[in-house]
């Protein structure tokens, strides 16, 4: 299963500025992406940009992402397998 990564837009306000969750997950599973879209020959504005769990599939779960923020702005959550 896989896990449910989860940033608080309020609390990360400039990703591109910070980047260190992005820059220490070993497996690249994190991304920056824009809210509005992409916009061909426009520029957009930095608070438009979010972090965001772009490869779900690699996440090894080693919390490192959520260890060096220093904001406390990303949860990782693993589903609990039923029995």
């Amino acid at each position: 299963m896989l896990p449910t990564i989860v940033f608080d837009e309020k609390k990360c306000d400039d990703p591109l500025s910070c980047r260190k969750c992005l820059l220490i997950c070993p497996s690249h599973v994190l991304g920056v992406v824009t809210k509005v879209g992409p916009r061909k020959y426009q520029e957009i504005d930095r608070h438009f940009f979010i972090v965001a769990g772009v490869r779900f599939d690699r996440c090894t779960g080693c919390m490192e992402c959520v260890e060096i923020c220093p904001k406390g702005a990303l949860k990782v959550n693993f589903p609990v397998e039923a029995k």
